[in-house]
């Protein structure tokens, strides 16, 4: 196992994750969070979830907080599957924000939520 697949799962293991469904329950109830796909931009535009707002990874650190309402908003980021996603949550809890991953990324999304 490479020492990046190792760190993988050492974060899903100590990382908040949201199920897809969960995260399309906050989506419905209007739940005051930001959704953020960490994905470089060719690859948002290929199709990403409604309402998500697209920082890719080597931005979002110094850019998260000009889109967060208030420094308690919780922020659920999520990539095309969950290498991705994993660093950026862990980076940013380091920050002190709230940060959830969206387990199984987009591919995961899509495949519960195909619309």
């Amino acid at each position: 196992m490479s020492l990046f697949e190792k760190r993988i799962r050492e974060l899903e293991q100590s990382l908040p994750h949201l199920e897809p469904g969960e995260v399309a329950r906050w989506l419905e109830e209007e739940k005051p969070f930001l959704l953020v796909d960490v994905r470089q931009p060719e690859e948002a535009a290929e199709g990403t979830i409604e309402g998500a707002i697209n920082i890719p990874r080597p931005k979002l650190e110094a850019g998260i907080e000009s889109h967060m309402a208030d420094a308690d908003q919780p922020v659920v980021v999520f990539c095309g599957g969950r290498g991705r996603s994993q660093l950026v949550a862990d980076s940013l809890r380091t920050m002190g924000i709230n940060a959830h991953v969206l387990r199984g990324g987009y591919a995961a999304w899509r495949e519960t939520w195909p619309r």
